[in-house]
């Protein structure tokens, strides 16, 4: 009964991350369920968009706004970036035009964020980062921006020749997605002049403290601001082994990570592995493979963290899949 009534008060966290779930759903394209990525897009991103085109940072399963402390721009970014990615694996444009206006919402929300950051206007340009622990001008939440103007701009070529049918549609894509080329030219510009330390030869994850955070690999994986052999990319991964990576192979999220104690955290080793994948370094990427297997549990789930010294999981165990009550779908 008292675990019931502790279920409760935290809501059972049965929570929606939008962002979260876009990640999820190329899990599940890769498994070939299609279908159910494509009600999460078409059933519940649609219910939860507001009015101005965002999405807050999470939601109840069934589509309820859930309580949030803060506002995330990179759930807003990820869903138009998913979509497109969703695409790429089915090639069905019928999806894609379904969803245009839905997408067309949250760029126009993207664009007066990228205004305001450029001329620094409110604070609608301060959010919280991935982890949600930090305010700021995240890089990962601007490679998250990058990735979905980069979206916008091939979900309409993709969809040139239906638009194209309608005469004053067709020119305003022209001209939207001019201004897309503009902005994506602006956010490097930004990330490169205000986001790169030249002391430290390394990205840093936001202006305000300018720490090393294993989220800057958003800059290559998945969102492909960078190539990951540029530069610039290479000396912030010779930071990050030197700075992030424990003395047992795994690698803390970020500089003076101490959230229930400096251990290395799953995401953040397997993140590192992604990057080692897209160089062709398999043998690094296997190791960080190996240490994530090596530390799961004895049914194969796998924790949050890893305590160093027992080299077991630690902390959260095993992220349970949820049935989503508005679209029958998967988190």
């Amino acid at each position: 009964m008292e675990i019931d009534e502790e279920f409760s008060k935290c809501g059972r966290y049965s929570y929606c991350w939008p962002r979260d779930a876009i990640y999820i759903t190329k899990a599940l394209d890769l498994l070939k369920m299609e279908k159910e990525t494509e009600k999460f897009y078409k059933t519940f991103c649609k219910n939860t968009q507001s009015k101005n085109g965002m999405w807050e940072q999470r939601f109840f399963t069934d589509g309820t706004l859930a309580p949030c402390w803060g506002y995330q721009i990179d759930e807003t970014a990820s869903v138009v970036w998913g979509i497109y990615d969703h695409y790429t694996r089915t090639k069905d444009k019928k999806f894609l035009k379904d969803s245009l206006k839905m997408c067309e919402k949250a760029v126009k929300f993207l664009e007066q964020y990228i205004e305001d950051l450029i001329e620094e206007k409110n604070q609608m340009r301060i959010t919280y980062d991935l982890w949600e622990m930090h305010e700021g001008i995240s890089i990962y939440s601007l490679s998250s921006i990058f990735a979905a103007f980069e979206a916008m701009q091939k979900i309409y070529e993709t969809l040139a020749e239906e638009l194209g049918e309608n005469r004053l549609k067709q020119e305003t894509v022209v001209k939207q997605k001019e201004i897309l080329g503009k902005e994506l030219v602006k956010i490097k510009e930004y990330v490169i002049n205000r986001l790169y330390d030249e002391e430290k030869k390394s990205f840093v994850r936001n202006e305000k403290d300018r720490k090393l955070d294993i989220s800057t690999l958003g800059l290559v994986t998945p969102f492909r601001m960078f190539s990951p052999n540029e530069k610039k990319i290479t000396n912030t991964i010779e930071r990050i082994n030197l700075n992030l990576r424990t003395y047992t192979g795994g690698y803390l999220r970020f500089e003076d990570d101490h959230y229930t104690g400096s251990r290395p955290w799953v995401i953040a080793t397997l993140w590192m592995a992604l990057y080692y994948i897209e160089v062709k370094d398999y043998k690094r990427a296997k190791e960080c493979f190996d240490f994530v297997v090596m530390t799961s549990t004895k049914h194969g789930f796998l924790a949050e963290q890893v305590n160093n010294e027992k080299m077991k999981s630690e902390w959260v165990i095993g992220l349970r899949l949820v049935t989503c009550n508005v679209c029958n779908s998967i988190k």
